[in-house]
Order: structure tokens, then C-alpha cells, then sequence
């Protein structure tokens, strides 16, 4: 099992929804307006993911995700 995919199920629930949006290109914002957050939740979230993938943007995370 790829290494990507193994901390992508680490994530909680919520977490992977987030990271599935963030794939899909949504912003913060849309995020947030998609699953009834404040976009103060949606960064917590966020920086959350990017600490498990050990990344700093949405940018990276996509390309981490991309290769599996």
C-alpha cells in the first residue's frame, strides 16, 4: 500500500472530506460553504492535513495525493 494512502486514512472523516475538496480545487471558502463550516474550521482542518502529509499548501497536498 502506497505510503499517501496509508495517511490518507488516517485522516478522520471530516479530514478526508476536506482533503477530497482541496483535490477537487475548492478554495477555503467553497469548502466551507459545501459542508456548513466557518472557513476558520476549514484552515484548522487544514493545517491538521498538511501536518499528517508534512506539507504547507493546498498545492502540495494535491501533488502528494495525485501520485497515488
Amino acid at each position: 500500500m502506497p505510503t499517501n494512502l496509508i495517511f490518507f486514512n488516517m485522516l478522520s472523516p471530516r479530514e478526508k472530506e476536506v482533503a477530497s475538496l482541496i483535490m477537487s480545487g475548492a478554495t477555503t471558502n467553497e469548502i466551507a460553504k459545501k459542508l456548513d463550516l466557518k472557513p476558520n474550521t476549514v484552515s484548522t482542518f487544514k493545517k491538521k492535513i498538511f501536518a499528517k502529509f508534512h506539507v504547507d499548501s493546498d498545492v502540495d497536498l494535491y501533488k502528494i495525493l495525485k501520485e497515488n
